[in-house]
Formats: C-alpha cells, sequence, structure tokens
C-alpha cells in the first residue's frame, strides 16, 4: 500500500532560495533536500534561462509562479538556487522574495583558498566529463598545477563577491540561515537538522548525489603547493594549511 504525502495548504508552504557563489557545496545541498518527499527543490533555473537568452522578465515571471504552489498541495517547502551573478534584476528578486516572504539559505565557504583550487579543479572536471560536479569516482581529476597569477585573479574575485553577497543578503532582511560548506562536510546531520526546521519540514533520512571531487589536503591537489603557498603568507596561510576532520563520537 503507497502512503501519500500530507497535503498542505498554501499558507503553510515555506518558499526559499538558496544563495551562493560558487563551489560553496550548494549542489550537494541542494541534491540533499530534493531527496526530502516534503521538499520541491529545484537547482539553479536562472542560470538556465540566462543560457537560454531569457531576460530579467522571464526570470521574475517565472519565480513568481514558482513560489506561489497550489491551494491545496503535497510538498510543504518550495524553492530553488542561484547565484547572484545569474540574477537580472536583483532589485525586482529582492522585492519578489519579500513578497512572497521567502527564507533565504546562504551558502558559503569560511576557506576562500579551497574555494578558488575547487574552482579550477571543477574546470578540469567539465572539461574533461561535461559535468561541474562528481558522480562518478572515474572521472576525478588528478593533481593539478595551478597558475599563481589565475590563482590570484580568481582570489580576489571571491573577495568581492562574499562582499556583494553578503551586502545583498542583509539588505534583504528576510529569515536567513547561513550554512558553512565546512560545517556541512563535518557535522552532515547537524546542519540538515537545522535546514529542516528553517524550512518547517519534518526531518527526514536525505542523500545526495555529488562527490567531493578536490581532496581536503591540498597538498594531494596542487603539485605546486609550496610555490603558492609561499606568495600568501598571512592572512590566508592557514586556509592553505587546513584539512578538516570529522569529530570523533
Amino acid at each position: 500500500m503507497t502512503i501519500l504525502n500530507s497535503l498542505y495548504m498554501r499558507r503553510q508552504v515555506t518558499s526559499y532560495v538558496m544563495l551562493f557563489i560558487e563551489r560553496d557545496g550548494s549542489t550537494y545541498l541542494a541534491s540533499l533536500l530534493a531527496s526530502h518527499p516534503d521538499i520541491l527543490g529545484l537547482n539553479e533555473r536562472f542560470g538556465m534561462m540566462r543560457q537560454k537568452g531569457l531576460g530579467a522578465k522571464e526570470q521574475l515571471d517565472w519565480a513568481r509562479s514558482f513560489f506561489t504552489p497550489a491551494l491545496i498541495g503535497r510538498v510543504a517547502a518550495v524553492g530553488f538556487k542561484t547565484k547572484i551573478v545569474d540574477v537580472l534584476d536583483r532589485e525586482g528578486f529582492a522585492q519578489l522574495l519579500t513578497e512572497k516572504r521567502c527564507h533565504i539559505i546562504r551558502m558559503r565557504r569560511r576557506n576562500r583558498v579551497k574555494a578558488v583550487v575547487s574552482r579550477i579543479n571543477a574546470r578540469r572536471l567539465y572539461e574533461a566529463s561535461g559535468k561541474w560536479n562528481l558522480y562518478k569516482v572515474e572521472d576525478r581529476q588528478p593533481p593539478m598545477t595551478i597558475d599563481p597569477g589565475e590563482f590570484d585573479a580568481y582570489l580576489k574575485e571571491r573577495e568581492s563577491a562574499d562582499a556583494q553577497l553578503e551586502n545583498y543578503v542583509r539588505h534583504l532582511g528576510l529569515p536567513t540561515l547561513k550554512i558553512f560548506y565546512e560545517d556541512l562536510m563535518l557535522d552532515p546531520d547537524a546542519v540538515l537538522r537545522s535546514v529542516c526546521a528553517f524550512l518547517r519540514v519534518k526531518p527526514h533520512p536525505l542523500v545526495g548525489k555529488t562527490l567531493k571531487h578536490t581532496s581536503d589536503n591540498l597538498r594531494d591537489v596542487v603539485l605546486n603547493f609550496d610555490e603558492l603557498r609561499g606568495r600568501y603568507l598571512g592572512e590566508y596561510e592557514a586556509m592553505f594549511d587546513e584539512v578538516l576532520a570529522r569529530p570523533v563520537a
């Protein structure tokens, strides 16, 4: 006998948006949420619309419709994820999010160095497999040499993007849950409990689809690690050396 999901009135449904830059664990978290029977979670619709040549009006019209669920439905939360650079009308989107009383999931990384290395490694993965995220172990790319100039440019770009997104989320003034990639890796169960509570859905066993592509120990990934690290003694030095370890029960 099939057990159907509960029924939810429109006013009971939580609308949400996951905002991120890139290489923040958003795809992994989105796949986890999509496995929840009471959540309708979509990927980067705004980015897909941009690739098809659609504009700001089409983005906002789609989002308005998406955030207007049926009067009675079978999901308790609906949402999607988007990079801020893919939002073509940021002020209009902010107004829509306020109108729909959306919840904001802000994904970010504490370690900018690893975010940049992951960005470069993801490009290699895409060139080899056609996918930006790792789904098959055999697609994992071997260690690489990173061009210092490229790394520096990406690091500065990341600093600016972090600040811009932080300001945008603060400007929204909506209920916000900040999730750090590092916390999701170290204690996924605790993070997922907090997300479910934030979205007002019951906890449920969740399964993600993506695999970790870039080793947490950058010495295993970057062939010219010492050269690269030597350029950033001070603020970023510890980020090169960081290796996360799950807490021992």
